[in-house]
């Protein structure tokens, strides 16, 4: 593993980083490089990004001809004109291999602030559900209240008050498990605090919370133990 901030066993036969620690090593003509034989590229989409684009982009026209590569992702729109861009720059066969299949049915749900449950306005064929949409809209509408002339100032909720209760719902419908995505830290602190009060584990996982826990603590005493004591 080697990241800005970690790095564990670099002489390991698999090694994991991020597209911007194997530019720098390409950049530096690292030792390590001439031992790659296979580069995995996940998340390939990410030359699509307006910032990182560019990164993905240099590693891959840099990275030496002879090495191969896997090339990952679920959502790369163009797949077949990226496979023939590879065989342009790096002279070589690039197969693409594709399925349709979706083991989870695809549903887009909308949760309007202030709101109680969610609304279904995309099912799993694709079909818009248009009375949903509007109910859901309906429900929006009433979190907005009429400002000075035609401007519309929106109720400010309480932070992580929805969230608090999309993940309320979301485990009494049993849709969990369930991932959050925030961009911004800060966000994520203040929803985290709002969880708080949210049962999310059962009797039978925090027993086992339990136990891991007081496993830690006595290895940890343990280790006290063996470390030599100092007095000044």
């Amino acid at each position: 593993m080697i990241t800005g901030d970690v790095s564990i066993n670099q002489n390991a036969s698999c090694l994991v980083m991020t597209t911007e620690i194997f530019r720098s090593m390409l950049y530096r003509g690292s030792e390590i490089i001439r031992e790659v034989a296979w580069v995995i590229f996940d998340e390939v989409h990410y030359m699509r990004d307006k910032e990182r684009g560019v990164v993905w982009e240099e590693t891959i026209i840099l990275t030496s001809p002879n090495i191969k590569y896997v090339f990952l992702s679920a959502t790369i729109p163009n797949a077949r004109e990226f496979a023939e861009w590879i065989c342009t720059i790096k002279k070589q066969v690039c197969h693409v291999v594709y399925t349709d299949l979706r083991p989870v049915p695809l549903q887009h749900y909308l949760f309007p602030t202030g709101g109680e449950g969610i609304y279904l306005v995309v099912d799993e064929t694709g079909k818009f559900r248009e009375e949903n949409f509007n109910k859901a809209l309906a429900v929006l509408g009433e979190g907005v209240e009429m400002n000075l002339g035609d401007k519309r100032k929106k109720k400010k909720p309480t932070e992580g008050a929805d969230l608090f209760k999309i993940i309320k719902m979301i485990m009494e419908k049993k849709f969990d498990p369930v991932i959050i995505f925030s961009f911004s830290k800060k966000e994520v602190e203040g929803y985290a605090m709002a969880m708080t009060k949210l049962d999310l584990t059962t009797e039978e996982e925090k027993e086992n919370i339990a136990k891991v826990y007081e496993s830690a603590m006595d290895c940890l005493a343990e280790e006290d133990k063996l470390l030599p004591q100092v007095n000044i």
